[in-house]
């Protein structure tokens, strides 16, 4: 089972590196740089408007914390045709998930230990935690968090309950209580906590070695769902087989297509609308870039960042936006309609105008609200109109022709 699970991990990361080198592309790298320098520069400005310990300080760090150790779990490599074809082997399968456990502890130990260094400095000054205290709470998290990793493993054989009671719920419960009482008053308890809880948890597991009670329907569905997450972000950045946009109808949205005449010109413009309204890829999206860029733009003092910024995110936004024509032009139905190549460009040319005018409407009230009526202002609003008129007069058409030709 040890030579199956290497096999298949092998398989898993070249599937992983293939999709990453297209990712980690210029305009992707970039953009992250960009974005964590606006971070890092909005975060050190916060530190330094916190003179002495907030009310809120260690609550904020408790929370955080709590949802840091919620990321990561067993990375399983399960496939549909493992209950029919490996069911003989089923006593055997606690070796092959032991070493995906081993396998899968290296996403939240990074987590943990991130999370807890960039809290360092505002748990230090808001929450009045000492260094020492820092540490301590960490080394308990990630200790937690191996052990946590046991509940994902019970979890497969269906053992996963404590009398009653969720094994999960359970080890949250203790875990929040934990965290508390380590920020507010004795940090090594932490730790004591997360080692009994992984002590605990190990012995526990063990007995899961001969039981022979795996729940493959679960452990199949639960690696299913885990793929088709990170497949649906790759699909962000390109063509993913196998992941498909979910579709909602968003009746409350109709009144948006009144402002489409009915035309002949108007055919793809409505076609493009209504499939940018309702798929859930495409509209959350841009929801979301719009969402992030107006908040760093109120938190971010200075003028050169706030123009990257600003700049950035409406050419990413068009950027994104053009697998969504290339996705509608393989559709054969499509084109039926006796409708020129031309036109259908232009129709969407007129979608995009539309979406990233929304997005830089949002932007300027967010910079107007930073910087107030002001030449920097101007300029910064000034600057996304014309990154806005280049995408989609001057880079959009040409990128766009060529899924037609």
């Amino acid at each position: 089972m040890t030579k199956l699970w290497q096999e298949r991990l092998r398989r898993h990361q070249l599937d992983q590196f293939k999709y990453l080198r297209l990712i980690f592309n210029d305009n992707f790298v970039l953009a992250f740089i960009v974005l964590i320098g606006a971070l890092g520069f909005w975060y050190s400005n916060l530190l330094g408007t916190i003179h002495h310990q907030l009310m809120l300080g260690k609550p904020i760090v408790i929370l955080l914390l709590f949802l840091a150790v919620q990321v990561g779990g067993i990375a399983t490599l399960m496939e549909d045709p493992d209950s029919t074809f490996l069911l003989v082997k089923e006593k055997e399968f606690y070796k092959y998930f032991k070493a995906a456990k081993n396998y899968s502890v290296f996403i939240p130990i990074v987590t943990l230990a991130l999370a807890n260094f960039l809290l360092s400095a505002f748990a230090s000054r808001a929450a009045g935690m000492r260094i020492a205290d820092i540490v301590l709470v960490a080394v308990g998290l990630i200790v937690y968090k191996l052990g946590f990793l046991n509940v994902n493993l019970m979890a497969l054989y269906g053992r996963d309950h404590f009398g009653n009671f969720s094994m999960k719920l359970v080890s949250n419960l203790i875990l929040i209580v934990s965290l508390i009482l380590s920020v507010y008053s004795f940090s090594p308890l932490m730790v004591i906590v997360g080692v009994i809880y992984y002590l605990f948890l190990n012995m526990r597991v063990k007995t899961l070695e001969t039981s022979g009670q795996l729940q493959w329907k679960y452990a199949i569905e639960t690696e299913n769902q885990r793929m088709f997450r990170i497949k649906r972000f790759y699909n962000l950045f390109t063509d993913v087989p196998g992941v498909n946009s979910k579709i909602k109808r968003r009746k409350w949205l109709d009144w948006v297509y009144k402002f489409i005449k009915p035309s002949n010109n108007n055919t793809y413009l409505y076609l493009f609308a209504r499939g940018f309204v309702r798929n859930n890829e495409y509209i959350g999206l841009f929801l979301r870039l719009t969402i992030i860029q107006a908040i760093m733009l109120c938190l971010i003092d200075s003028f050169y960042i706030s123009l990257i910024v600003e700049m950035l995110f409406i050419y990413l936004v068009g950027f994104q936006l053009k697998p969504y024509f290339k996705e509608v032009m393989q559709n054969l139905m499509q084109r039926l309609y006796p409708i020129s190549g031309k036109m259908k460009i232009a129709s969407f040319t007129k979608l995009s105008t539309v979406i990233l005018g929304i997005q830089w409407i949002v932007s300027a009230l967010a910079i107007l609200y930073k910087f107030g009526l002001s030449i920097n202002s101007l300029i910064i609003i000034a600057a996304g109109l014309l990154v806005l008129i280049f995408v989609n007069y001057f880079y959009m058409p040409r990128q766009l022709k060529k899924y037609l030709d």
